[in-house]
């Protein structure tokens, strides 16, 4: 009897157990099929429009909402297609007319409209725009309940606003934090064999760390990767952060590849790397070959330097040196490669080694102004005269003995247009 007694009684608690435990992933599955369409289509389609606003004196805001928009609609299950909006477009009607999900615009921007509702993540100055839908508000309004005063929220908020940014006033700025994107540098770098802080260097001269920075040729994202880079890596997505690092760091590899048995030592190889990431693997194999045709060590970056100013001569001139892709101004790449190696100093607490004008690129020492249109300048300098496509095709390398083939017309590297062997 006391063993029937037993039995009954655990069957009277496992039975209810049992159908609840059944009813849970039933009821789950309706309430996620309820988070999937709050938005009706089958992406969430983001539309970050900053205009002005967005200077970098406010901080990173397009990396900021990137990532709080990210945030959102993976907290609703779906996807999302995000961009940055062109100036002039019609976004508004495109809210209305279902053909766009959330707009991120300055406040002073938005127009009270029928039918869109406005919200905010703290900073009033800045709003996501969406349709007025009950559903849709009610998802947004839980979402901002339970990210305001989360670690996530506050982690964001201290890695977009309080790292290094020389051109915003800091009242406790966190000397820790480098970029709002150091877990991913560090990784890559890992990666790469170098010292974090010198993939920062890289990305701030190429972007400030800023998602949206795109140049007149195309190059875009962080480290400023053109489309035809990151389809060979397999990158679709160049305004996501991890993405753009991904296929900026697998080019870096390469290029590290190609120079490890020309290079002096890690130092120098890291250098020529800089400048071919700049300027494309086949200028600096021209560099490389007129050194040597020249006399000189090519081991060295300064020695490639040294040799730089002879590559502004005429083509046929060229063509007897062993410089196969034609007139190489170089002064741009120069320029950029001490702008790296600056920044690498001043993130390690270092004067930086040489100064950066406007007009000549250089001096001999000094430190870079808190002027952000100066910032702007020197970011693309090089850029704005001559990036070009920065595709480096599969199974190319660079050696002493490769064939003088009559090149053809084929845009090369990160800074230079070119012939031929293809840069980044």
């Amino acid at each position: 009897m006391g063993v029937k007694r037993v039995t009954k009684k655990f069957l009277k608690y496992l039975i209810p157990i049992f159908l609840v435990l059944l009813i849970i992933p039933f009821t789950d599955r309706r309430a996620h099929k309820r988070k999937e369409n709050p938005f009706g289509s089958e992406q969430v389609r983001c539309a970050i429009r900053l205009g002005d606003y967005g200077k970098l004196s406010r901080g990173y805001l397009a990396g900021y909402h990137y990532e709080m928009l990210k945030t959102f609609i993976g907290s609703i299950g779906d996807s999302a297609c995000i961009f940055i909006g062109e100036e002039g477009l019609p976004y508004a009607d495109s809210l209305l007319k279902d053909s766009l999900d959330i707009l991120v615009i300055p406040r002073k921007e938005y127009a009270d409209t029928a039918g869109l509702q406005i919200w905010s993540l703290g900073d009033t100055n800045v709003v996501w725009v969406m349709r007025d839908s009950p559903n849709l508000n009610s998802e947004y309004a839980h979402w901002l309940i339970d990210l305001n005063g989360s670690s996530l929220h506050s982690s964001a908020q201290e890695r977009f606003f309080n790292g290094f940014n020389p051109y915003r006033k800091h009242s406790e700025r966190n000397r820790e934090i480098i970029s709002p994107y150091d877990g991913l540098l560090r990784k890559a770098a890992e990666k790469l064999g170098w010292d974090w802080k010198m993939l920062a260097a890289l990305v701030w001269t190429e972007s400030k760390f800023r998602i949206d920075t795109r140049s007149p040729r195309g190059a875009s994202g962080l480290m400023q990767v053109m489309p035809a880079t990151a389809r060979i890596y397999g990158v679709t997505d160049l305004l996501d952060p991890e993405e753009n690092i991904k296929a900026g760091t697998a080019l870096l590899a390469r290029l590290q590849r190609l120079y490890s048995d020309v290079a002096a030592d890690r130092d120098e190889m890291t250098k020529i790397t800089l400048a071919a990431y700049n300027a494309g693997p086949g200028r600096i194999a021209d560099c490389i070959r007129l050194a040597r045709a020249q006399g000189v060590d090519p081991s060295t970056w300064s020695n490639l330097c040294s040799v730089i100013p002879l590559m502004s001569q005429e083509a046929d001139s060229l063509a007897g040196q062993d410089v196969l892709y034609g007139p190489f101004r170089g002064k741009e790449t120069m320029a950029f490669v001490k702008a790296v190696l600056n920044q690498y100093d001043i993130f390690r607490g270092l004067p930086p080694r040489f100064r950066m004008t406007v007009d000549t690129l250089e001096t001999e020492s000094g430190d870079f102004p808190p002027d952000e249109d100066f910032a702007e300048m020197i970011l693309m300098a090089a850029d704005s005269l001559q990036r070009d496509s920065l595709s480096l095709e599969p199974g190319i390398v660079v050696k002493e003995e490769e064939k003088k083939e009559t090149p053809t017309e084929q845009p090369t590297g990160h800074g230079q247009s070119s012939k031929g062997l293809s840069g980044r």
